[in-house]
């Protein structure tokens, strides 16, 4: 059932009241027809009390490039392209928008002042497989589930898949969570089965499977949990908020319990805020897994990125991550022109710039700088393949040379405040953008880093300098529990191997880390590497002893080849008693505090060559 509302103000956006109506069963058409209506946005599309369902037959498509996600043609039921002053908005916990099968929720393109508030997102059916470990048989190798969902389960050729209202997929990247803590299991990885490996299923009742040989150092344990997302490049299809070329976005009040994909994924936006946006498991429900990837990610964006008042839980990956991206320079076609194509699948189509954006080239070796230029021409010849021309001479750059090139004109501010992390695989916050950035009065809880800040130009392809962070006044619980390699609570770690790391200018600018609690049990908080200016002041170590520390002898600080480092005022009265700091390479030192652990050189061995 539709009603206008017609302003008697002309600047006012007409609104358009959608209410439940079980005749109605699919609203997609409704609100295609809305928007039709209004080509050019001023309206707001008030949703009344009640569950909206949403199916993809008659949802309008396009091919989609989403970075950090996996391209493809897409059916969206909300589709906004080119609007501006659009609001869609609920009744808060009353309105629920269900959508079914392979659909993304959410496409905003080109648009303008985008607001959403006070409704819920969840899917007919989750986007992850989970099942209950009842029984486990190391002579077999096979565990037996009780399943959470046995309608969508079924077996083909002998092996297991999963499905919802319009796919199927095979089985494929897979992580053990605990009930109890609602959290992977400690060291998770022992548990991971390689999903190179094929399992063989066989279904003993409606409710329970068998699943043989399970490939892994150990078996899952009776009561817990094994969750699937799928093979690896196929299980991001379908994110929840897809945001692309857009500014003044708006997320207040918003909860999403599913997405096939990121939560949110905001593409070259300028300032997007969410407030009190949630993404966690439904309550009641019983599942362990909310997104099958990020709660936000946020990717060559400018103005302001302010996540506040949110809460991020159950991911498979973090709560967020702010950065740009390198592209490999693959040909050198004259001095001012070279070919250029993407170091990582999953940034194809990536719109990486336009005439007049500024670049910087760096060598990929260790990510030093070896010129600065404009665009002056870009064409894009393929999703994977730009054809760039630029005011550097890059025929002063040796060939020996590998070279990658970034586009720093995205420097989003970035303040992150009052957010909860918790339950997720991977990390909280990953930052990488030369804005300002502040996070402060967190509460985060994950299963790898804290709070990570990198670069590379080898993996990921994740550009970002940083300049000026502040972290203070947040609590850090339990981190570590998983990831092959230590995993600090506050960890700067831009890929530079150690031959090149001595006498060369810092990647990261200034980091303060200040009046934070950390209460964790692993022997790493901090790892820095290669910071112009380091500030650890004020903060309290508590040794939580909840488990046996994964990477023993590390020591509590680890700083190499940062100029500038001052250790001030801590508390580590709590702390491990053999603890140590160990500082290489830091010509700069400020120690001062009662009871500050012994100063020595005992540089963190598992990374890059260290």
């Amino acid at each position: 059932m539709l009603t206008l509302i017609v302003s008697g103000c002309v600047a006012q956006p007409e609104t358009v009241v959608v209410e439940a109506d079980p005749a109605i069963g699919d609203f997609t058409p409704v609100v295609r027809e809305i928007l039709e209506n209004h080509p050019d946005g001023e309206v707001t599309i008030r949703f009344g009390e009640g569950c909206f369902d949403f199916f993809p037959e008659r949802a309008a498509g396009k091919y989609l490039c989403i970075s950090n996600n996996d391209n493809g043609y897409k059916r969206c039921a909300f589709l906004l392209e080119g609007m501006n002053r659009v609001r869609i908005e609920g009744l808060g916990d009353g309105t629920r928008f269900r959508f079914h099968g392979a659909m993304v929720p959410f496409r905003i393109e080109r648009c303008s002042e985008v607001q959403f508030g006070r409704f819920a997102v969840e899917y007919d059916a989750s986007f992850i497989f989970e099942g209950r470990v009842v029984a486990n048989d190391p002579a077999t190798r096979s565990i037996t589930l009780r399943l959470l969902d046995p309608e969508r389960f079924l077996i083909r050729d002998g092996e297991p898949r999963f499905s919802g209202y319009d796919w199927e997929s095979p089985f494929g990247e897979n992580i053990l969570f605990d009930p109890q803590t609602r959290s992977p299991y400690f060291d998770a990885e022992r548990y991971g089965h390689n999903p190179s490996i094929a399992l063989k299923a066989e279904r003993l009742n409606d409710s329970l499977v068998r699943l043989s040989g399970y490939a892994a150092r150990e078996l899952p344990p009776v009561g817990s949990v094994y969750t699937d997302k799928g093979p690896h490049s196929t299980n991001r299809r379908y994110p929840g908020f897809s945001l692309y070329a857009s500014s003044k976005i708006e997320l207040c009040d918003v909860t999403l319990h599913d997405s096939g994909g990121m939560a949110l994924i905001a593409e070259r936006c300028r300032d997007v805020v969410c407030t009190r946006y949630c993404v966690e498991v439904p309550a009641g429900s019983g599942r362990m897994v909310s997104a099958s990837a990020d709660a936000t990610h946020f990717v060559g964006c400018s103005g302001r990125i302010e996540l506040r008042d949110c809460r991020f839980e159950s991911m498979l990956d973090d709560a967020t991550n702010i950065h740009g991206a390198y592209m490999k320079i693959v040909d050198r076609l004259s001095g001012h022109r070279f070919g250029a194509s993407f170091g990582h699948f999953q940034q194809e189509g990536y719109d990486f710039a336009e005439e007049g954006d500024s670049l910087v080239f760096v060598d990929r070796a260790d990510l030093s700088v070896v010129g600065v230029g404009k665009v002056a021409k870009i064409d894009c010849v393929n999703e994977n393949y730009y054809s760039i021309q630029t005011s550097f001479d890059l025929g002063n750059i040796p060939d020996s040379i590998q070279l990658a090139v970034a586009n720093p004109t995205f420097d989003t501010r970035v303040r992150i405040s009052d957010c909860t992390v918790r339950y997720n695989r991977a990390r909280s916050l990953l930052i990488s953008t030369p804005g300002d950035v502040c996070i402060e009065d967190c509460d985060l809880s994950s299963m790898m880093a804290g709070i990570r800040i990198c670069g590379d130009a080898n993996y990921w392809f994740e550009s970002g300098r940083t300049q000026n962070i502040v972290i203070q006044n947040n609590r850090f619980g339990t981190m570590a529990t998983g990831g092959v390699s230590p995993q600090a609570v506050l960890q700067i770690d831009p890929v530079i191997p150690h031959r090149a790391r001595a006498g060369r200018k810092p990647y990261h600018g200034c980091i303060r880390f200040e009046g934070n609690l950390v209460e964790t049990f692993d022997n790493q908080v901090i790892y820095a590497l290669s910071v112009d200016s380091m500030v650890i002041r004020s903060n309290r170590f508590v040794d939580s002893r909840r488990f046996e520390p994964r990477f023993k002898g590390l020591s509590v600080i680890d700083a190499q080849s940062c100029r500038s480092i001052t250790i001030q005022d801590n508390d580590f009265s709590a702390w491990k008693k053999d603890a140590s700091i160990s500082l290489v390479d830091c010509p700069e030192r400020h120690l001062q505090g009662d009871g500050m652990p012994p100063v020595t050189e005992n540089p963190n061995p598992y990374f890059y060559e260290n």
